[in-house]
């Protein structure tokens, strides 16, 4: 298995739904929105770099919220391992 085809079977795995649901708590968010925007960027594109790129960039968002110091838009603990 390659790395643009483990990058796409990480990102399946993220929540969209919760993601959207913070949306609604946070609509000015705008790391919430490249997130859902990446994440079927990722999985619609066969450009292997540029899902290499857009897979380090959506980590990097993944982390920024749940981050309290950063965006923190995620609280609870369970939550950050989906």
């Amino acid at each position: 298995m390659n790395k643009s085809q483990l990058i796409k079977n990480t990102v399946a795995e993220i929540d969209i739904s919760k993601i959207t649901n913070y949306q609604q708590e946070y609509p000015q968010s705008r790391t919430l929105r490249k997130i859902v925007n990446y994440s079927q960027r990722i999985q619609s594109s066969d450009n292997e770099q540029e899902i290499f790129k857009l897979g380090v960039d959506l980590a990097y968002f993944l982390d920024s919220i749940c981050d309290p110091n950063k965006v923190g838009c995620v609280k609870d603990e369970k939550e950050k391992k989906h």
